[in-house]
């Protein structure tokens, strides 16, 4: 089974990934001092930490939506997360290595007696701006065939138009979606089980998107057997290069900051995006432009239930 950070020995002895190719020149100052710190520590040949780094910040970074930073990424507990999440699709044995070699890691980085305490919050994931979004809108449309232009136009549809987290939007199917009235919702039963309406932005391109698939199918990449973190990932590595940061983690964060600045009751939000607590959206407060408005008294989702 290959792997997004799967890669090999470029002529002059360093290393070049195959799969995340694309993404190297941002994620490789992250990898490199996570393996270099750990050759160091251990004695462990740094091409042998290459491959699994990669892969592991690759994953944290582009499905977890993790800031790029070495005492971030890796922590036991995203680790645990990557192993159970992020290789769902790996035999036993690679699960086990990929786990030991990145553990290896962990505790070469940040060994006890370096982890502050309390540890602090990570940033949250920046919002796209207005061109970014305009230049992910081409690139769907440019996509090689009709099945590909699909499903960029769901996934983008699912992220900024319902802030569907990944796992979240690789579960919903046709069914889900429902398209009665003038308006579109999306029935999430991944995670936490809620009604999600879509913006208004971004309707027609999941009815059209959805207009060509049958009753019960997956919405994006249909004939998928099951649901995997990865198979964003896999989607984006096999299609129209790009330079763009495809990232559902980041639509999210724009999809709550547009409804932040529309004025939607926090309250609402907190129930509509599936989170629990207030300090979730304080710290997407901060991409707000300053004297932003106050929230009206009465939202878009409860007009919509009048």
């Amino acid at each position: 089974m290959t792997h997004p950070g799967d890669g090999h020995e470029a002529g002059n002895g360093t290393f070049a990934p195959k799969k995340a190719a694309r993404y190297w020149t941002t994620l490789e100052p992250v990898v490199t001092a996570a393996v270099n710190k750990t050759a160091r520590r251990t004695g462990r040949e740094a091409r042998s930490l290459y491959p699994v780094a990669t892969a592991f910040v690759l994953w944290a970074w582009q499905t977890k939506g993790l800031e790029l930073d070495v005492a971030r990424m890796f922590r036991r507990r995203v680790v645990e997360e990557y192993v159970h999440r992020g290789m769902e699709s790996f035999t036993r044995g690679s699960r086990a290595t990929y786990r030991s070699v990145l553990l290896t890691i962990v505790d070469a980085v940040t060994p006890p007696s370096d982890v502050p305490f309390p540890i602090p919050r990570s940033d949250p994931t920046p919002p796209y701006t207005a061109a970014e979004i305009a230049a992910l809108r081409s690139w769907a449309s440019a996509q090689g065939s009709t099945v590909r232009r699909r499903d960029a136009a769901a996934l983008l549809a699912m992220g900024f138009g319902a802030g569907l987290a990944t796992r979240e939007l690789l579960s919903v199917r046709t069914g889900d979606i429902d398209l009665r009235g003038d308006d579109v919702h999306i029935l999430v039963w991944s995670g936490r089980p809620r009604l999600v309406p879509v913006l208004p932005a971004w309707q027609p391109g999941l009815r059209t998107a959805i207009g060509e698939l049958g009753d019960d199918q997956w919405v994006f990449r249909v004939g998928r057997t099951g649901v995997r973190s990865a198979q964003v990932t896999d989607f984006l590595h096999r299609g129209h290069t790009t330079e763009l940061n495809v990232r559902p983690a980041r639509m999210r964060t724009t999809w709550l900051l547009t409804h932040l600045q529309a004025g939607t009751p926090p309250r609402d939000l907190l129930r509509t995006a599936g989170l629990e607590h207030l300090a979730a959206l304080d710290r997407i407060r901060r991409f707000l432009p300053p004297r932003a408005p106050l929230p009206p008294s009465k939202s878009d989702f409860e007009r919509s239930r009048d």
